[in-house]
């Protein structure tokens, strides 16, 4: 994560400070973020964004005096992490909302026989065939299938969705509208 980080400094003499910082801090703004998001990735990617936004603004950050500069970290941290969390919590219920559109219970019903189904699935690109078989056929939770297929579990309910708007499309003959 560091190199990516250090492209954020301005003045490379820097480094070696900014080293240290990062090494003393790191486990605990970790733990900041862990505390709101209950999510690894998640969490590394607060952490990420808050050590860039710290990079991007070190001359500041390295003249505040040592007794406030772990408040000013974790705030920078916390901040980051609920930067994610809503972020998270809109796309969810976007998702929720796009759940409610167009349900298996459509597709099914748009299908004359199981063949019709099983026809119209194999048409479907290979991730949202995945998708389908996992999330809609084999009944794994979003958590569980997106920890399967090494995505979030907000991407399994936004492919879920399109993959039976694909499907109903199929089935119907229709532009999936």
């Amino acid at each position: 994560m560091l190199p990516m980080i250090y492209m954020a400094l301005v003045d490379e003499s820097d480094l070696p400070d900014f080293e240290q910082l990062y090494i003393k801090y790191k486990q605990q703004l970790y733990r900041v973020a862990f505390s709101i998001l209950h999510n690894e990735q998640d969490s590394e990617d607060a952490l990420q964004n808050a050590f860039i936004n710290i990079a991007n603004n070190f001359k500041k950050v390295s003249d505040i005096p040592c007794n406030e500069l772990t408040a000013y970290l974790v705030i920078i941290c916390r901040n980051a992490a609920i930067n994610i969390y809503n972020k998270n919590k809109t796309i969810a219920q976007r998702t929720a909302a796009l759940d409610e559109t167009v349900t298996s219970e459509d597709v099914i019903a748009c299908a004359d026989d199981k063949e019709a189904l099983i026809q119209a699935i194999k048409q479907l690109p290979q991730e949202y065939k995945d998708i389908i078989f996992l999330y809609e056929l084999r009944d794994f939770s979003a958590k569980e299938t997106a920890k399967l297929l090494g995505i979030s579990e907000n991407l399994v309910r936004v492919k879920a969705h399109r993959a039976r708007k694909m499907l109903k499309s199929i089935l119907t003959g229709g532009d999936g509208s």
